[in-house]
């Protein structure tokens, strides 16, 4: 063969593999599971009392930082979880039907017909590619707007709390009022 047609023969074959190669690696992804969420962070705030006010993120790769702000006992913390962990985070979510719930539950014009103070929240934040999306929920709220979300939120924020392992950062609260013995 001529070294011409051997060169346009070898282009032709180089290019075919990397068309066919380009073919297989989109049917990959076509195939593959959504992006999952980039971090959900959990935040819950202080009340009159004792209650434990902190921020907790988990990351896509599982990587968690907690920040404590009241009523804790660490107040920073750094920690990973497992993909299961991750995964049951990500059915607490759908389960809770998070996308469905308004933005805000705290005021009367978020359908909160009684609000009663000193009570502690709830924010729940998932970040992705697409965007943000966040769902803050006072739980001196009431009305049938907040009544109908308040388990559903509860449950998610808690199911956060344990897939995250909170508690060992959050430490026992002390019952109001308690004093704290210190060694000599």
């Amino acid at each position: 063969m001529k070294p011409a047609c051997t060169l346009l023969l070898r282009g032709l074959l180089a290019g075919s593999m990397l068309w066919l190669g380009a073919c297989a690696v989109r049917a990959q992804a076509d195939d593959a599971q959504p992006m999952p969420e980039s971090s959900i962070t959990l935040e819950r705030s202080t009340c009159f009392g004792n209650c434990p006010a902190y921020r907790v993120t988990v990351t896509a790769a599982g990587q968690v930082s907690f920040t404590g702000q009241a009523h804790v006992q660490t107040m920073q913390a750094t920690g990973q979880v497992t993909p299961t962990q991750l995964a049951a985070i990500h059915d607490a979510l759908a389960r809770a039907d998070f996308d469905a719930m308004q933005a805000s539950y705290v005021s009367r014009n978020d359908g909160c017909g009684m609000i009663m103070t000193d009570q502690p929240g709830i924010r729940i934040t998932v970040e992705n590619p697409g965007g943000s999306r966040s769902v803050d929920f006072y739980l001196g709220c009431t009305g049938p707007a907040a009544e109908a979300v308040r388990p559903r939120i509860e449950q998610l924020a808690n199911s956060i709390d344990q897939q995250l392992g909170t508690r060992r950062w959050i430490g026992t609260p002390k019952p109001p009022g308690a004093v704290e013995h210190v060694e000599r």
